[in-house]
């Protein structure tokens, strides 16, 4: 025995204690509350706008594992056109002035939808193995798609700031 687990056997692991979409799951509604809040009532420019992005591309990346090399290659393609998408939505927005603050306006409603097709796809993985097989790959590239434009839009927004200046 060498003590080495296999994957399939952390994946039973895992469904049997539903820890992981328990886990995803809080953070989600972590991020969507303070992502609609903020949206609700705009935000304050700085830097810090692409952070929230980098964490919904990174979640991307790792829900990625479950594609073959052709459906990974396919959903960068999907997420670089999301990407240029997202940079023209973000270079038509416009900053207002707010009690001496630049306040800016982003999608919510982009990042709702992503974070909805994440934690659907995580639960058919963890619970329902048995989903069609076209299901993972189609929902993995839609949402890969939505990542990109959040990406793209808080880009666009910096760039847009910084030809304003």
């Amino acid at each position: 025995m060498t003590g080495i687990i296999s994957e399939q056997t952390l994946i039973e692991f895992l469904r049997t204690f539903k820890i992981q979409f328990y886990v995803f799951l809080l953070i989600f509604l972590i991020l969507i509350v303070v992502r609609v809040l903020r949206a609700k009532v705009g935000k304050t420019y700085s830097k810090k706008i692409i952070l929230y992005p980098l964490v919904y591309m990174l979640m991307t990346l790792y829900s990625s594992i479950t594609l073959t090399l052709i459906q990974f290659e396919i959903s960068m393609s999907i997420y670089v056109f999301g990407f240029i998408s997202g940079f023209i939505i973000g270079d038509l927005s416009e900053f207002k002035d707010r009690k001496g603050r630049e306040i800016y306006q982003s999608s919510g409603s982009v990042a709702l939808a992503w974070s909805i097709l994440f934690l659907v796809k995580w639960y058919y993985y963890l619970y329902d193995p048995s989903m069609p097989s076209f299901f993972d790959p189609v929902i993995t590239v839609v949402f890969t798609f939505l990542a990109g434009i959040l990406l793209g839009e808080s880009i666009g927004i910096i760039f847009k700031h910084f030809r304003s200046k």
